[in-house]
């Protein structure tokens, strides 16, 4: 696996960028870089489960590891998701990936976040040209009224 990392400056307060990241519907939103249609099941609170899914099942089951509200978000990355259920043999059953979401207030009242996280070769290109998308999706979101 390697690490990649991203980063984004966002003109909206820590809160926002957080409850845009991980509320169910501005999640589908900001997630459509990745898969049209994709959303979550389960809480983003420590040491829950996560099932992270596209419209058709496919995805990742993660278990949170740390959830500090405004500041960081920790996931481990379990197992593969195919038409809705578990993987057997999934890779990460033997070496779980980790992604990791760290926001920062700016002086102007801003956010910095930072996104770090493990993609297997084969996945890094569609992760490398995706993650930014997104990042510039969630940007949008934080940053317009309701």
């Amino acid at each position: 696996m390697k690490d990649l990392q991203f980063n984004i400056d966002i003109a909206a307060p820590v809160a926002r960028v957080w409850d845009c990241m991980f509320d169910p519907l501005a999640y589908r939103d900001w997630t459509r870089a990745f898969c049209e249609g994709s959303y979550f099941e389960g809480a983003w609170e420590t040491g829950r489960r996560l099932r992270l899914l596209d419209p058709q099942g496919f995805g990742m089951e993660a278990v949170v590891d740390e959830c500090r509200p405004h500041a960081l978000m920790s996931l481990r990355l379990v197992g593969e998701i195919q038409d809705g259920r578990p993987l057997a043999d999934s890779r990460l059953h033997a070496e779980p990936a980790h992604e990791r979401y760290v926001f920062n207030a700016t002086p102007e009242g801003g956010t910095h976040l930072v996104v770090h996280l493990q993609g297997w070769d084969g996945f890094l290109e569609f992760l490398q040209d995706t993650w930014p998308k997104a990042l510039q999706r969630l940007k949008a979101l934080s940053e317009s009224t309701h």
